[in-house]
């Protein structure tokens, strides 16, 4: 078998540049938090970050860049199912009397 070389630097870079999108990441959900434009909107857009910043720390951190297709195929069951419950969420966010 043949030993793979891994760049330690690189691995470093690569890891730094998420850290460092994750907390830009982190200050855009806390300036959308800030938004008065309305609710639905300031939660859609809280919503799309945090999928981001999972969605980066699934592929790097938790190692999921190395995995098979099916791996791929149980997390977009899952994702679909989170997304048809949202789905079930946003009209209370709307119609809801404050």
């Amino acid at each position: 078998m043949k030993a793979e070389a891994t760049h330690p630097q690189l691995e470093d870079g690569v890891a730094l540049a998420i850290y460092l999108a994750l907390l830009t990441l982190t200050a855009a959900t806390v300036a959308a938090g800030a938004l008065h434009e309305g609710r639905l909107l300031t939660v859609s857009i809280a919503l799309i970050i945090a999928s981001v910043k999972a969605s980066l720390i699934g592929w790097y951190f938790m190692g999921l860049r190395r995995e098979r297709a099916l791996t791929f195929g149980i997390l977009a069951v899952g994702a679909l199912t989170v997304m048809i419950l949202l789905v079930g969420i946003f009209p209370d966010l709307t119609f809801r009397r404050p």
